[in-house]
């Protein structure tokens, strides 16, 4: 053993402030120490206890999640924690370095077991790191539901909702702000330093403005689950694409968003304000078929997952799938498109200090890529969680 530096040579490095084509980086104690280009010195590579050839593999910011309830087969609204390490394994494969466990409406025993289970885990990942839990539900409006539960849909009380916050590991609560019970919550999601999300909400534009005001931020699954635009009502879409403050999550499947929309969400957004995110659920890397969820059948392929009724009920859409499936719907390398994998999604969290970028002085969150953008390796603070067989 020498000391535990690990150096990364002959990549293009993406995800920062200027790119390298033939670049190397060193990375110590979970952390990058250097990068820039050209040949490793001996004298570094001498010092180091780890090489990895990169052999012109493209070089990103790990992918960052904020929405996902599952997949490989596990779902995380009642998973142990070895069903948690199995899916923070799978996530790793596809180059994902940290992810929101995400609720949906369920009964409060049961988000108070995922919580205590999320606590049980974070910081003992054997893949992806989890970094917390975004509450979807069941604060939302019924006549949004989607695939959520109707029975479960109900108003926030502060007896239920304010242990939730308290716990530390609540990072974002999607609520339908038109719901007068729920405004209140909004307050004090702020002062805990806890995003606001709209979601699964039939508010008007004029609502949704008076929700920014009291600290909504975000808008999850954007285009899904909400109010529609109409140019007499501009509804919560409306607002999503007219209000700078706003991020938009967006699900790049081919399947919840037309490309078309995508490419104007894009167009109306500033760059900092767009996220991919998968609403994976538990069907997500298995081969087509059925599950059930919360008692109903699911049945899925390859690219949807659909309730009987023929509603989509989230997706199987991996991070690593969105990001190839954006640079097809806009035509833009990967290189201008990192952002809305990576370092949006760590500012929404307030990581992008240490996240979301590949930078002297951040963590060491990075998912190397082969030149169709499949994912060869993934490094979580500097340790390999993931290494793809040669076969």
């Amino acid at each position: 053993m020498k000391n535990g530096k690990i150096i990364i040579e002959d990549v293009r490095i993406a995800g920062s402030a200027y790119g390298l084509d033939h670049g190397w980086l060193l990375i110590e104690g979970g952390r990058i120490q250097t990068m820039t280009s050209g040949a490793v010195p001996a004298v570094v590579k001498d010092q180091a206890e780890t090489i990895i050839q990169g052999k012109g593999a493209l070089a990103l910011p790990g992918f960052i999640d904020l929405h996902t309830h599952g997949a490989a087969g596990v779902n995380l609204m009642d998973a142990d924690e070895a069903g948690f390490q199995k899916v923070s394994q799978f996530f790793a494969s596809h180059g994902v370095t940290g992810f929101l466990a995400t609720s949906w409406s369920a009964s409060s025993q049961s988000i108070e077991q995922m919580l205590a289970t999320v606590k049980m885990v974070m910081g003992r990942e054997t893949g992806a790191a989890l970094l917390g839990v975004h509450l979807e539900g069941p604060f939302i409006n019924p006549a949004r539901a989607g695939a959520q539960s109707p029975r479960e849909i109900r108003p926030a009380t502060s007896e239920e909702v304010l242990p939730y916050l308290d716990s530390g590991l609540v990072k974002l609560v999607t609520l339908a702000p038109e719901i007068e019970e729920n405004q209140w919550l909004m307050q004090a999601c702020v002062e805990r330093g806890i995003r606001v999300s709209v979601g699964h909400s039939d508010a008007t534009y004029l609502e949704m403005r008076h929700a920014v005001e009291r600290g909504l931020s975000h808008v999850s699954h954007t285009f899904n689950g909400m109010r529609a635009f109409n140019h007499r009502e501009p509804g919560v879409v409306g607002a999503a694409l007219e209000i700078d403050d706003l991020t938009c999550e967006v699900i790049a499947d081919g399947v919840h968003v037309h490309p078309a929309a995508i490419r104007l969400l894009l167009r109306s957004k500033p760059g900092d304000k767009v996220v991919l995110v998968t609403d994976s659920i538990p069907a997500a890397g298995l081969p087509p078929g059925v599950i059930y969820l919360q008692g109903r059948k699911v049945r899925f392929s390859e690219h949807e997952a659909r309730l009987q009724d023929g509603t989509l009920a989230g997706s199987v859409l991996t991070m690593d799938q969105a990001l190839r499936n954006l640079e097809q719907m806009t035509g833009k390398a990967v290189e201008a498109l990192y952002r809305y994998s990576s370092l949006n999604a760590a500012r929404v969290l307030g990581l992008a200090d240490s996240k979301g970028v590949i930078q002297e002085g951040k963590d060491a969150d990075l998912a190397l890529l082969d030149t169709s953008l499949q994912v060869e390796l993934t490094m979580v603070s500097g340790k390999i969680v993931y290494q793809r067989q040669v076969e």
